[in-house]
């Protein structure tokens, strides 16, 4: 493990030295379009700087972490994968943009010779999210009485199964190809049912249309505006959870080997990591 400035390609480059392989898993995973120019700088000049120094060291094999969010939508009904080209721009979603411009660094850097791949995990449940990403909602359902939902859903994965994926694209992805990782594609209802069977909550049972989702986000947005902390809910997160948000994780079972997990199962290992380290 290396510390170091993603921006800082010397630094980047001194680090690669003697190394035959790279995974890039560092990045900013975020839903407040606020942040877009930070968004940009750390996943797209990030991902530039990580090339390059992987070109100028020599590096074998690079494995870069991107997201299902650097995928498009699909045709209505159809569960998307890889080949699905990023058709996002409308809905003016950073983190999405951010990750798919990313991708295209990538592809510059193979362009120019280097031997990389490209793995798109789901929203990722475990251990160790000490940024509480997809951990925040163990810590808001947990403290709630009534728990409400919204129509839709997503794709997610266990960091276990992330990291045995990343290790499988390592041995046997193929340079230039993209790999879904996931655990499961689930309803929020039934994704927060099972998180508030392990920590001890009522079943959802309030069901909040759109509309009361965006005003809720707008509100939340506009208290974080004078608290200065992040809303637990955004007009992004409303946006993308009106999208078809389901991908097929086939290609890495049938090329890497990919065998993934209930996400019940990381979901249970995240709230005992929490309960341990008194973040829950």
């Amino acid at each position: 493990m290396v510390r170091g400035d993603i921006l800082d390609e010397t630094g980047l480059a001194k680090s690669m030295e003697g190394s035959d392989y790279v995974f890039h898993t560092a990045g900013l995973v975020s839903f407040d379009d606020r942040r877009r120019e930070e968004l940009f700088r750390v996943n797209l000049k990030g991902v530039s700087c990580v090339v390059n120094a992987a070109l100028a060291t020599g590096v074998k094999k690079l494995v870069h972490t991107s997201s299902v969010a650097a995928i498009g939508i699909p045709a209505e009904g159809d569960t998307a994968d890889e080949s699905v080209e990023y058709n996002r721009f409308a809905h003016k979603l950073a983190y999405g943009d951010s990750k798919h411009f990313g991708e295209v660094e990538i592809k510059k850097g193979i362009d120019r010779g280097l031997d990389a791949v490209i793995v798109n995990p789901g929203s990722v449940f475990g251990q160790r999210d000490v940024y509480l990403h997809s951990g925040i909602l163990l810590k808001v359902l947990k403290g709630m009485r009534i728990v409400p939902y919204v129509s839709g859903g997503m794709c997610v994965v266990g960091v276990d199964d992330l990291v045995d994926g990343e290790l499988a694209a390592l041995e046997l992805g193929n340079k230039g190809e993209r790999y879904v990782l996931g655990s499961e594609n689930i309803t929020f209802k039934d994704l927060f049912g099972r998180i508030c069977e392990v920590v001890g909550a009522p079943t959802p049972s309030l069901h909040v249309p759109v509309w009361g989702a965006r005003a809720a986000a707008a509100f939340l947005e506009m208290i974080s505006n004078f608290t200065g902390k992040p809303p637990v809910l955004t007009k992004a997160h409303v946006v993308s959870a009106t999208l078809p948000h389901y991908f097929s994780s086939e290609k890495a079972k049938r090329e890497l080997g990919y065998r993934p997990h209930p996400i019940m199962d990381a979901i249970r290992k995240s709230y005992e990591w929490y309960v341990e380290n008194g973040l829950m």
